[in-house]
């Protein structure tokens, strides 16, 4: 089995990841792996080309949600977790960059089946665009 030093876990929500969190924990407890929780907001200021006051407010806005979302996923871990908010709109390219720069050797993704899922799901993306493992979860929907 490989030995993962440093995983990063791309959560959606709370729901996702507390699922991933889960995976996590025992991959810390029995290999060791540092873990990082990130989680992708769309950078609206990229498309912004004029000093919109409503795109900024938002951006703010989802950003202190996504921050606060990410506290109450590890709060009550039993391990050490790093976490990252990832602002951005070229999220593969951006996430490469913080694998190499942080030495991530696993990225975790959750996967919801749904509609189209397989032509729409950011979780597969990921596989044809990192250059190190990608595990994805099954999420499975009540």
């Amino acid at each position: 089995m490989h030995m993962y030093k440093h995983a990063l876990l791309l959560v959606q929500g709370e729901s996702d990841g507390l699922l991933l969190l889960q995976h996590a924990e025992r991959l810390a407890r029995e290999m060791g792996t540092k873990i990082t929780v990130g989680h992708i907001n769309a950078d609206y200021r990229e498309l912004d080309y004029t000093s919109d006051s409503l795109t900024k407010d938002r951006q703010s806005r989802e950003v202190i949600e996504t921050k606060a979302m990410l506290s109450r996923l590890v709060e009550n871990s039993s391990i050490n977790i790093s976490v990252k908010s990832i602002v951005t709109i070229r999220r593969f390219r951006d996430v490469e960059a913080l694998v190499r720069h942080e030495e991530v050797d696993l990225v975790m993704l959750g996967h919801k089946n749904r509609f189209f899922g397989v032509f729409s799901s950011f979780s597969f993306e990921f596989i044809n665009h990192l250059s190190v493992d990608v595990l994805i979860k099954h999420i499975s929907t009540p």
